[in-house]
């Protein structure tokens, strides 16, 4: 603001002040669009696949190390770094390495527990 005020005291031309206020618009809108995006994608339904108490241990910890440890700037980079080591593991160890085939659409993927009952 102290630029853009600064410059139009010393006679810039117009439309380099337009041109000057419309990046920073834009700018600030990516950027609340980014944060809007990061705080939606947390904020998914997560109660139907992990339990309250997993789901409140998980925020803990992204909250107590705030991205001091790798994998740690938010629950959706945490979440995906878990679940992605998790699968990779298991493909190691029960798929040869490679990735399980596609399941088709009448593939159960709900919990067991939920299922029986």
């Amino acid at each position: 603001m102290a630029m853009f005020l600064l410059l139009l005291f010393f006679g810039v031309e117009k439309w380099i002040l337009w041109t000057i206020g419309v990046l920073t618009v834009v700018s600030l809108a990516a950027e609340v669009g980014r944060e809007v995006m990061a705080r939606s994608v947390e904020s998914l339904k997560t109660d139907s696949f992990v339990s309250p108490d997993t789901l409140a241990r998980a925020k803990n910890a992204v909250g107590a190390l705030d991205g001091s440890v790798a994998h740690t700037a938010s629950l959706y980079e945490f979440t995906e770094h878990a679940l992605r080591g998790e699968v990779e593991r298991l493909e190691a160890e029960h798929n040869g390495g490679s990735r399980f085939p596609k399941r088709d659409d009448e593939s159960r993927t709900g919990s067991a527990s939920k299922r029986s009952g």
